[in-house]
């Protein structure tokens, strides 16, 4: 009888074990709580019927290549301006999709650039787009944001959590690019390092979170909602 009890303890455990372990897991990819869904935009761009032909141009050649946001974000704003629109576009093509970074790399920096702007809409739709890269809930949510965010805050809170040598100093790297405008002689050399001891990866974070300082800019100025 005491073999049977025990035996039923141990199943018992196990399932609650195996129910804790599933919350877990669950809990570590449940999204971070969106703030910018409800966002009235200022201003959203140029309507239809007032676009000159060159911003219908641009606009359908933004939308032919984001069939699933089209002019979501900061497009819509920046198609008051077709000379800024054109060169945005092309240039955060290159830094989201032709780096040589991979996509949760990329995602990494674009989050820190978000939190560290204040970014929120900026936040909330890149989350997104980091769950789907492989970066997890519970890396996600620990990233310091808005007036937490320090590279102090970031070595301690996100760096641990983090898989390997490589993610760390991109997340240090960006976190003291932000902060500081600058990097250190000893960060930018043992980023390199990380990177395959080249300095084309150092430019390639540098311009993602340049460009998505500038898609941030757009996004606050004229309170774009994530959706």
């Amino acid at each position: 009888m005491l073999a049977l009890n025990d035996s039923c303890c141990n199943i018992n455990l196990a399932r609650a074990m195996s129910e804790e372990d599933e919350q877990k897991e669950q809990s570590a990819c449940k999204p971070y709580p969106t703030t910018s869904e409800r966002f009235i935009p200022r201003y959203a761009g140029p309507n239809s019927d007032e676009m000159t032909e060159e911003q219908r141009k641009i606009r359908d050649a933004i939308v032919a290549s984001r069939p699933r946001t089209g002019l979501s974000g900061p497009f819509g704003p920046w198609l008051a301006i077709p000379q800024i629109a054109q060169p945005a576009q092309s240039l955060g093509r290159a830094c989201r999709y032709e780096t040589s970074l991979s996509f949760r790399e990329s995602e990494l920096v674009i989050l820190l650039t978000g939190a560290k702007t204040k970014s929120h809409a900026e936040f909330d739709i890149h989350q997104g787009e980091a769950l789907k890269a492989g970066l997890q809930m519970n890396v996600i949510s620990v990233i310091p944001r808005d007036g937490d965010f320090s590279v102090e805050a970031v070595k301690s809170k996100l760096v641990p959590l983090l898989d390997n040598h490589r993610e760390k100093q991109i997340a240090i790297f960006t976190a003291e690019l932000l902060d500081d405008y600058k990097v250190s002689d000893d960060t930018y050399d043992a980023t390199k390092n990380a990177l395959g001891d080249k300095d084309s990866p150092l430019v390639e974070i540098t311009s993602i979170a340049g460009y998505y300082t500038y898609v941030a800019y757009t996004l606050n100025v004229f309170k774009i909602p994530s959706k």
